[in-house]
């Protein structure tokens, strides 16, 4: 019998497979799990140099793996010297003021960026333009990007610093607004938010590695030892180069399975890319891609029109039939594809184009993946499991959709006002996507919000806001058991990058990528949750955080 390096005692073990915890140990010699024991000691493992940790009814679970992030620029949302948040703005004119206090106070930043602007809260929810921002702040570059992270607000002198004039054309994956006149709004929506994006995150290379430090310091703490990084990256600099860096000083504390965007994809040095980086804590995993906006700003692609818009059912932000060529070109490669689709056609159009990709090439078994997934037809329902494409959702964004409250006219939320009652009742069908038989990852879409995963847990089992709203959970019957959340923020995850062979259960052979939390969540009420703590974080068998 191999002598452990450590062993993970406790009354509550969650091995990431669905099932209820269980009381046993967790043996672990170097960094991967040589046995799990239920109803046996371990003593037969226990050398002189084993490291025994007994937790009693703390839950001890493999760690969260986060299947949905852009980290590459919530590093930079971290740093309060880079950016300002403006997500507690009442009003447009509070928010530009929030723009101009942050300018008064950084007189050294080339750019004045704020971030998180909710119009969904204000009394007038109508966007700013960049005459409004003038008004207040001239002279500067001032960028606000909105919440759903697709939208920015431009004023005229960084439309200027960012070479965009009234003769500008919009990019194919976005929208330069122009008003009637021809004239420049200042508004700019999915890919041109991202050019102008590029410009503001370029900064010096000692600052990139100062918030990436940062971000995985933070993250440690919070349990997350994996977690998918998908394009839009919103940084200029590639981030691999970085990551390998923090890697050689030991401050890389999680697994990044990278995505890059498909627009950029060349097969002979794409394959070059994921055979340099397939095994480590840095792999490159497929290629990601956005099909459609956000219901919030009706870009959205939907079925039938927006029930508070009904002039639009939204649009694609790429040109679908060329999409369609890229998309089916990399199946044939055998790389896996993870799209950005919201609105239900967006759904519908993406899973048409994997069924025809498995008509053409067959199966092949990748792990493609459908992200987001916010309202769904019930007639494709079941096409996800028939099809074998998995899906990841982040019910945080549900949650700050209900912030909304009471539309008035018996709709509650954003959402809801957005594509009414009856869509509503398959938005977030987190419920419906797992009876149907889906693979299902949760993840954040961080820093669209936070990266907190028990946010996200609570999220998925309520279905109400933080403060317990509405009562009883919006579409109660979407609701999650918390072995089937639990389960979506580790294998389900791994799954979806292809990874479960590696890590996302409590298993032998598989990598010590473990957590413990203060609490076993499946004994505490929902509100519990929000406070529970991490009190160990284990990567590769090492302990990398302990709760002091």
């Amino acid at each position: 019998m191999k002598e452990a390096s450590i062993i993970m005692k406790g009354n509550a073990i969650f091995d990431g497979t669905g099932k209820e915890p269980f009381q046993g140990s967790i043996v672990i010699r170097d960094n991967r799990i040589i046995a799990v024991l239920k109803d046996q000691s371990p003593e037969a493992y226990t050398g002189p140099d084993t490291k025994v940790l007994e937790y009693g009814n703390q839950l001890i679970m493999p760690g969260f793996n986060d299947g949905h992030t852009h980290i590459t620029q919530g590093c930079f949302f971290e740093d309060e010297d880079f950016s300002v948040n403006v997500l507690s703005a009442d009003s447009k004119e509070e928010a530009i003021q929030m723009a101009k206090d942050f300018a008064e106070s950084h007189p050294e930043n080339e750019w004045v960026y704020g971030y998180m602007v909710n119009n969904l809260i204000w009394a007038d929810q109508t966007l700013p333009t960049c005459h409004d921002i003038d008004r207040v702040i001239a002279d500067r570059p001032v960028v606000l990007q909105m919440a759903d992270m697709h939208t920015v607000i431009a004023n005229s002198c960084a439309l200027r610093k960012g070479n965009i004039t009234r003769d500008s054309q919009s990019p194919e994956d976005g929208i330069i607004e122009k008003d009637e006149k021809g004239e420049l709004t200042g508004r700019l929506f999915d890919g041109a938010a991202f050019q102008l994006l590029d410009w503001i995150f370029s900064p010096e290379r000692d600052v990139y590695l100062s918030v990436y430090r940062k971000f995985f310091e933070k993250i440690k703490r919070l349990g997350i030892t994996s977690a998918s990084l998908v394009a839009p990256f919103a940084v200029h600099d590639d981030p691999i180069p970085y990551f390998e860096e923090l890697e050689k000083e030991g401050k890389l504390t999680a697994r990044i399975m990278i995505y890059p965007n498909i627009s950029e994809y060349e097969k002979e040095t794409f394959a070059a890319l994921r055979a340099k980086y397939q095994d480590g804590r840095i792999r490159v995993q497929g290629l990601k891609q956005l099909l459609d906006g956000v219901t919030g700003v009706h870009t959205a692609y939907l079925l039938e029109p927006y029930t508070n818009q009904p002039d639009t059912c939204g649009a694609c932000s790429v040109d679908l039939e060329e999409f369609r060529v890229q998309a089916l070109e990399a199946i044939k490669d055998g790389v896996p594809l993870r799209v950005h689709t919201i609105g239900d056609r967006a759904v519908r159009e993406m899973l048409d184009i994997f069924e025809e990709g498995e008509k053409l090439y067959g199966r092949q078994g990748l792990r493609h993946v459908q992200e987001h997934l916010e309202t769904v037809d019930p007639a494709d329902m079941n096409r996800f499991a028939e099809l074998g494409i998995t899906c990841c959702m982040q019910p945080w964004h549900m949650l700050f959709d209900l912030e909304g409250g009471d539309k008035g006219n018996d709709l509650y939320g954003d959402k809801e006002a957005a594509v009414g009652k009856e869509r509503a009742k398959h938005s977030w069908p987190m419920r419906e996507l797992l009876d149907a038989g889906t693979v299902l990852s949760l993840g954040s879409d961080y820093p669209v919000v936070g990266i907190e995963p028990l946010n996200e847990i609570y999220g998925a089992i309520t279905r109400q806001t933080f403060d317990g709203k509405p009562e009883g959970g919006w579409y109660p019957e979407q609701r999650i058991t918390m072995a089937e959340a639990l389960k979506a923020y580790t294998w389900g995850s791994a799954y979806c990058e292809g990874c479960e062979e590696d890590f996302g259960t409590l298993a032998e052979g598989k990598l010590a990528d473990i957590i413990v939390l203060d609490k076993n969540l499946f004994e505490v009420e929902p509100k519990e949750i929000l406070d529970t703590k991490v009190v160990l974080t284990m990567l590769d068998g090492n302990i990398i955080y302990e709760k002091q």
